[in-house]
């Protein structure tokens, strides 16, 4: 007869206390910093290979001018876009953080202001024209925010110790 013991079965036996959550969110607070993010909308002209680049950069200067002279940024990108996952929504890319994107992109969206058009940005899949729509500046999740990574985080820590103690002491008994 044998008894099977399961990491996950000891994780949920675990109970943390408040003082061992709070140690563990104070000890490894950078784990909990939401990075800057930002709402941006493009308009890409693809240039996949050195030929293409000449005509793809006078068409986004072209719609550039158009952008920084009021003309509506959704419809714009609607129009020109080659971007088929993005221009149906008017270039809309959604929140995202700096590692979303390419260098070149994310170097000139997170140099301009909010409301503010840069262009023509070249990058591996040809030019962009970008607007800045929104900010959400970074911070650290507070205590409460991080309280549901923390306690899972802390049972399956602890499990794994209990579970080296049970293992280690099934060994000195011959098991």
């Amino acid at each position: 007869d044998y008894a099977e013991l399961r990491l996950e079965q000891l994780a949920a036996q675990v109970e943390p206390t408040e003082a061992d959550l709070k140690a563990l969110y104070e000890s490894d607070k950078t784990r909990f910093v939401l990075p800057e993010r930002r709402r941006a909308r493009h308009i890409l002209f693809n240039a996949p290979d050195d030929k293409s680049a000449p005509a793809a950069l006078a068409k986004a200067q072209q719609v550039l001018a158009l952008a920084r002279a009021g003309k509506d940024f959704s419809a714009l990108a609607k129009e020109y876009s080659d971007d088929a996952g993005s221009a149906a929504q008017g270039g809309d890319l959604g929140w995202s953080d700096r590692s979303a994107f390419v260098g070149p992109f994310a170097d000139a969206l997170f140099a301009i202001k909010e409301n503010e058009v840069r262009g023509a940005v070249r990058t591996q899949f040809g030019y962009h024209i970008i607007r800045l729509d929104g900010i959400q500046p970074g911070k650290t999740k507070s205590f409460e925010e991080a309280r549901p990574e923390l306690e899972a985080r802390y049972r399956n820590e602890r499990a794994a110790e209990l579970f080296g103690e049970i293992d280690s002491i099934n060994k000195q008994l011959g098991g």
